[in-house]
């Protein structure tokens, strides 16, 4: 049984704690984006009622290198780690997923394997930054809108990226975040801040001028955050 084949049928069937991520210089939010892009498809599919689902990047993903096929498609890269969805109505699921990208980083397959707290299967203690981001702008989220947040140490140069999400909304804004810390991360000397842009495909739309400050107080309480119309296009 290949590596990935075994990876699906942990998810499948069994509990599993995922790593902290082991290759970060060479992980981005564009990797991730991927992933969401394929699993909105996906959820949309599926689910009527699917508001949004977000996908944890740093530093809660491993991105590793392969050779393999799904079906007869070659793979390159193998995506594990873990995120949300969230229907209309509010409720929010935990997942774990394994999501595959081809040579010309098109995402082929995402597979999750929901969080389960009755069998002890449970996300690792973490420290959590959470809040919505939205814009000034009237008008209605645009069909494939996607958020992408990052929780930043500025104190160093460049800026450390401490967690990172990406959120696919279904339906409207404000598109709620959840960045997540390891429970023992020391945050002493650290200066916090949050930088934030909405996307469609590789346009960015609107984007937070320059980082927006955190401090202690603000992760006890939902950060609100306005983006301002972006003035050129973004890869």
């Amino acid at each position: 049984m290949s590596r990935l084949c075994a990876l699906l049928a942990l998810l499948a069937g069994t509990i599993v704690v995922p790593a902290l991520a082991q290759d970060s210089g060479d992980i981005s939010s564009l990797s991730i984006s991927r992933c969401a892009g394929r699993a909105g498809i996906d959820t949309r599919q599926a689910d009527a009622a699917f508001g949004f689902i977000a996908i944890d990047g740093v530093p809660w993903v491993t991105i590793e290198r392969t050779e393999e096929l799904v079906g007869s498609q070659a793979i390159s890269t193998t995506i594990t780690g873990t995120g949300a969805r969230r229907r209309r109505d509010g409720r929010s699921v935990p997942f774990r997923f394994v999501c595959v990208l081809n040579n010309r980083g098109e995402a082929l397959m995402f597979h999750t394997s929901h969080v389960n707290p009755e069998l002890k299967d449970e996300l690792p203690p973490s420290v959590l930054v959470s809040g919505s981001a939205t814009y000034a702008e009237k008008m209605a989220a645009p069909k494939g809108l996607e958020l992408r947040v990052q929780l930043l140490d500025v104190a160093k140069s460049p800026a450390e990226i401490l967690s990172e999400q990406v959120v696919r909304t279904g339906w409207q804004v404000p598109i709620p975040f959840a960045l997540r810390l390891p429970k023992d991360t020391g945050l002493d000397g650290r200066t916090l801040a949050i930088a934030a842009r909405m996307m469609v495909g590789r346009q960015t739309l609107f984007e937070l001028k320059a980082p927006q400050a955190v401090t202690s107080g603000d992760i006890a309480r939902p950060i609100d955050l306005v983006l301002a119309k972006a003035g050129t296009a973004k890869r």
